[in-house]
Formats: C-alpha cells, sequence, structure tokens
C-alpha cells in the first residue's frame, strides 16, 4: 500500500507532536497508523491510547482496530483481543480506548508507557454530529492526563470535510499549497494532505463513481477535495473599503470591512484594534472590549451585514475564511 509504506514513513521522519492526516477513504489512513503502533509496541513495548469523540463511537469502532492489519504476516504468530476498553497483543495490554468526553473523569488515571495517541475521523461532516465544547482543550488535557512529562506521538485522522474545525482555527493551521505536507509552531505539529491518484481514478471507474460524476459529492469523497472549497466568493478587499466592525470567534478575531462603491462587504483576518465593535459569537470569546453576540442584533452594522450576506454580496479573502463565516452563519445567525 502506497501510503503505509511511504506516506507514513514521511510523516514519521518529522517526529512532530502533532501529526494530523487528512486523506480520502481508502487511503490507508487507520490501517497505516493501527499498524505502526501495533508494531511500535511488538518491538519496543511502547503503548497507543485510541481516541474517539463519543463512547458510543468506541463501542462501534474500538473491535476493528485490529481487525485488517492481524492476518499480515508479521503477526501472524501474534493473538490479538479487545478486552473492554484494553486492546491486547498475547494477553499484554497495548493500549486503551478512550472516549474524549470521559477526558474529566481521567485525570487520576495513570496510563503507563503511551507513546502514541490516535484520534480517528475528529473532523466531522457538516450536518454529521457536533463537536465537544471547547474540544481543543478537552483534548489537550487529555493527552497532559495520558503523556503527564514523557513525549507522545499524537496523530489526529480524518477524511477531507471542513476547515472551519476547531482544531484548524485553534492552532491557525491551513493546508499545504504546492505540497502534501506542511509544518507549524517549529515543526511540532504536521498537517499531511493524502492524495491517491491510482485508488481515485479506479474509484471513477465502479458504477458508484460513475452515478456521482459531475456532482459535488464527486469532488468531496472521490478528488477528496474540501468541502465549500470552490472559488465562489474568494475575493481580496481592496485599499478602498472602509473598516465596519470585527467578530471573536474560536480565539481568533475577523474583520468585517465594506467598500461602498463596488457595494461589497469582505471578511478578513485583519482588523482594526480599538476602532468598531468586537463582537464575541461564544461565552468562552467573551473577553473585555467586547460584545456578547446576543447583543449584536442591535446594531446596524450587523444588520446590513446579514442583509448583504443573504443577497450574495460578501467576499472571503481566503477558503479557510470563507469556510469559518459559514459555519459563523449556521450556528448562530442563520
Amino acid at each position: 500500500m502506497e501510503f503505509k509504506y511511504y506516506k507514513l514513513n514521511r510523516v514519521l521522519s518529522f517526529n512532530a507532536f502533532l501529526n494530523i492526516l487528512i486523506g480520502e477513504r481508502g487511503v490507508g489512513k487507520t490501517f497505516s497508523v493501527s499498524d505502526f503502533c501495533t508494531s511500535d509496541f511488538i518491538n519496543k513495548n511502547n503503548r497507543f491510547a485510541y481516541i474517539r469523540r463519543f463512547k458510543s463511537e468506541l463501542l462501534e469502532t474500538k473491535s476493528e482496530f485490529f481487525e485488517k492489519i492481524k492476518n499480515q504476516d508479521k503477526y501472524k504468530d501474534k493473538n490479538f483481543k479487545v478486552d473492554g476498553n484494553l486492546f491486547k497483543i498475547d494477553n499484554e495490554t497495548s493500549g486503551y480506548a478512550i472516549p474524549l468526553t470521559k477526558a474529566q473523569k481521567l485525570k487520576s488515571k495513570n496510563f503507563i508507557n503511551v507513546k502514541n495517541i490516535v484520534f480517528d475521523e475528529c473532523f466531522l461532516e457538516p450536518g454529521q454530529g457536533y463537536y465537544l465544547q471547547n474540544e481543543v482543550m478537552t483534548f489537550l488535557g487529555l493527552i497532559e492526563t495520558i503523556a503527564r512529562l514523557e513525549d507522545v506521538r499524537v496523530f489526529i485522522l480524518s477524511n477531507a470535510t471542513d476547515l472551519a474545525n476547531p482544531y484548524f482555527m485553534f492552532f491557525n493551521l491551513h493546508l499545504p499549497y504546492n505540497s502534501d505536507i506542511v509544518t507549524f509552531k517549529d515543526n511540532t505539529i504536521l498537517v499531511n494532505y493524502i492524495k491517491n491518484e491510482p485508488y481515485r481514478e479506479a474509484k471513477k471507474e465502479t458504477k458508484f463513481g460513475k452515478l456521482v460524476e459531475g456532482t459535488a459529492y464527486e469532488t468531496y469523497a472521490i478528488d477528496n477535495k474540501f468541502m465549500f472549497s470552490d472559488n465562489n466568493f474568494i475575493e481580496k478587499k481592496p485599499a478602498s473599503a472602509s473598516f465596519m466592525f470585527s467578530f471573536l470567534y474560536q480565539n481568533n478575531i475577523y474583520g468585517i470591512w465594506r467598500d461602498i462603491k463596488l457595494g461589497k462587504y469582505y471578511v478578513s483576518d485583519t482588523y482594526l484594534r480599538n476602532k468598531g465593535y468586537c463582537f464575541a459569537l461564544t461565552l468562552s470569546d467573551f473577553k473585555p472590549n467586547t460584545l456578547l453576540y446576543s447583543t449584536a442584533k442591535n446594531f446596524i452594522c450587523w444588520k446590513n451585514f446579514i442583509k448583504n450576506y443573504r443577497m450574495g454580496n460578501v467576499r472571503f479573502q481566503n477558503q479557510k475564511i470563507k469556510s469559518i463565516t459559514y459555519d459563523v452563519m449556521k450556528n448562530f445567525i442563520l
């Protein structure tokens, strides 16, 4: 498998703390990481933690962790078992299954010799479930509970879904450009956007591929394009645009600008400090010198912005800001 023998080894060569692997279905993300964690336990006695957001997700998937890898020749003499929330190899505990919702209750638990943490299916598709409140902080707290003062490696696995996810916003991440890998924060975070052209072409030749040919689903599920990644409404604000107000969301501030002559509004990551109102969209974003969004309906600047958004008069600096604004509109406004 191309991803297993080349892609993952390339990711590991960076020795990043947080490895975010994004790719299409069938490319082998979970298989490869499961294989790595299993081999790391057998060869070095390094345990792993397998995380899903909810307990119900773990019940459905933890039994499958070993299923796709255990039939390899190198594991033919090994006995694999899932015992409750423990993964076992030859009756020795090799890993732990953990729902993120139980992170707070695990603060006093000792996870001995865990060196690899896997958060599978981390990024949600629009309309499919929900993120936890302050999820990234909860996840970081769980990592600290598991690792204590030891070095660990964290894998976040996801399909291509939406750039307006809490993790990209929290760490201010973006996809790699003209490459499949980009690093952040002194190489502690690595984002790997995985493409598998042979698999993609084969998928297009299936009956399902023919069914969705030319649709938005083809660009997402087969061509591995992020949802909402078309270039419609992407436009940098002109120098003639005037700053109107800003909003604070997931600890990031975005400026709203208007060009009267062009009749357009622009959403940008630039704004003017100490000028105009700044609306905090959640209680966790609420800080001094901001206004809670619940009061925004009383301000004409917000009313005009929403009116123009509905009319299609709003432009976005880039895909990430477009996706974030869509998320804001969906969850707080429209």
